[in-house]
């Protein structure tokens, strides 16, 4: 064979080779050319304002992993709808792993369930890459409100039926949901107060224009420990490590288990060598001991040996769930 014809040949397969490889990425609905390189960064979408607990929880991820991975990773706080906004615009963002999603419980369970015509499958819209986080809710009141414990303010609440007021991180979120569950347990007529994100809310309860409010206890505990804000009970299983002496809600006689989560995600349709070093790096920024005292602090209870499957399954658990609770409440936003 003559060189020349060696030369066609080998551009014939490369040509072939070429076409194969555009045929498969297309499939798979990545390219080359969307590829980012190492030094590119990488942005994590938060549906709420700086300060939540979702925000805080981003951010420590985002520090572990800029380590993991020598390169950038940034927070984009999209807040709205309860957290239905930054879901929404993220059906639509590359799949070549420079965008990811911190879903809370709002994003991923409460705000599509709340509405009326979902927006969005939370189970099957998503590529799912881990469960990393769970985190209780707490009731705190404003320490001029006459109550010490839950009971308390049961009581102090049915003897001003609809005069008071409670505030929370927005209408469907996780929070609203479980204070809703609350006030129909207890049998209480409360005004509810939605705000964008827990900031507000929190603002407004130290200020005394609502009287108390639901959030996670690490969000809260600054408050709770400069005597801005009291603390009167957990929604969790067992009493909060830090708050070991606060009765949780079924001590008080009220069956109500609440709080939220936080899972990674990557948009639907992303390449499984995309996904693999991404969910590599979380699960040792998971197991470090920095993160887990810091989680710990926040009153957030890690999880460190997640997977995509377990993450989707607790998906879909969460919405079996809370779907008839919002039912039985009412909520169709």
């Amino acid at each position: 064979m003559t060189k020349q014809n060696n030369r066609t040949s080998n551009g014939r397969r490369q040509i072939m080779l070429g076409g194969a490889l555009a045929l498969a990425n297309a499939t798979l609905g990545f390219s080359p050319a969307a590829a980012q390189s190492s030094d590119s960064p990488i942005k994590i979408a938060v549906g709420f304002p700086p300060g939540g607990s979702g925000d805080l929880f981003a951010r420590i991820l985002a520090d572990g992993l800029r380590e993991e991975l020598s390169r950038p990773v940034l927070i984009e706080n999209k807040p709205g709808a309860g957290g239905l906004t930054v879901a929404i615009g993220f059906l639509r963002s590359p799949k070549d792993g420079s965008q990811l999603m911190l879903a809370t419980g709002s994003t991923a369970i409460s705000a599509p369930i709340s509405r009326a015509k979902p927006p969005y499958s939370p189970v099957d819209d998503f590529t799912w890459i881990a469960l990393l986080s769970n985190a209780p809710f707490v009731i705190a009141v404003n320490p001029a409100l006459p109550v010490t414990t839950l009971k308390e303010l049961v009581a102090y609440a049915k003897a001003r039926p609809n005069k008071m007021s409670y505030g929370h991180a927005g209408l469907g979120t996780t929070v609203h949901l479980a204070a809703e569950l609350f006030k129909d347990r207890a049998g209480i007529d409360v005004v509810d107060i939605a705000y964008a994100g827990s900031a507000g809310a929190i603002i407004d309860t130290i200020a005394g224009n609502v009287q108390f409010i639901v959030e996670t206890s690490g969000t809260l505990m600054p408050h709770h420990k400069s005597g801005k804000l009291r603390i009167i009970t957990t929604m969790a299983e067992t009493r909060e490590k830090n708050l070991p002496d606060i009765a949780t809600a079924r001590e008080s006689g009220y069956d109500i288990l609440a709080g939220t989560c936080n899972l990674l995600a990557a948009p639907l349709g992303t390449p499984p060598e995309v996904i693999e070093p991404i969910s590599k790096a979380v699960a040792r920024v998971m197991s470090r001991p920095s993160v887990l005292e810091r989680l710990n602090q926040l009153g957030i209870q890690p999880i460190t040996n997640s997977n995509p499957a377990q993450a989707r399954a607790y998906v879909a658990a969460e919405i079996a769930r809370w779907t008839p609770v919002v039912k039985k409440l009412g909520i169709a936003l």
